[in-house]
């Protein structure tokens, strides 16, 4: 009997040991990893007015105009989005190209139809 006890307790000690020792080396290689990696910074696109169309608070016609884009100069753009569906010089379009203004100006949405290039003005990133 006495040796099946001194079996059994060192099989417990062993087991006891094991798992210890599992434990630690997880806690270690938690204390090791890397740190995730910060989501990638979408960049402005670059954008260029090929029309004179006005800047708004909100990609609809009834807000408030902040200012306004001029053909041939290039302006910073964010995103784009849907909104109110516009037409200009025979083109019709529901996507608006979010503007980023200098601070403490107001960022505003343009029409892409005064924007050269693709459908959203050549801006990639949806809002």
């Amino acid at each position: 009997m006495r040796t099946t006890r001194k079996a059994a307790a060192a099989a417990a000690g062993a087991a006891a040991l094991l798992a210890m020792s599992v434990t630690g080396a997880q806690a270690a290689d938690t204390r090791q990893a890397e740190p995730a990696a910060a989501p990638a910074q979408v960049l402005n696109t670059q954008v260029h007015a090929w029309l004179r169309a006005n800047v708004r608070e909100s990609p609809n016609t009834s807000s408030a105009i902040l200012s306004y884009v001029s053909p041939g100069y290039t302006y910073s753009a964010i995103c784009w989005t849907y909104g109110e569906k516009v037409t200009l010089e025979g083109y019709t379009s529901s996507k608006w190209v979010l503007i980023d203004r200098p601070w403490p100006k107001k960022n505003g949405y343009v029409t892409a139809i005064a924007l050269s290039g693709d459908s959203t003005g050549g801006v990639p990133n949806r809002c």
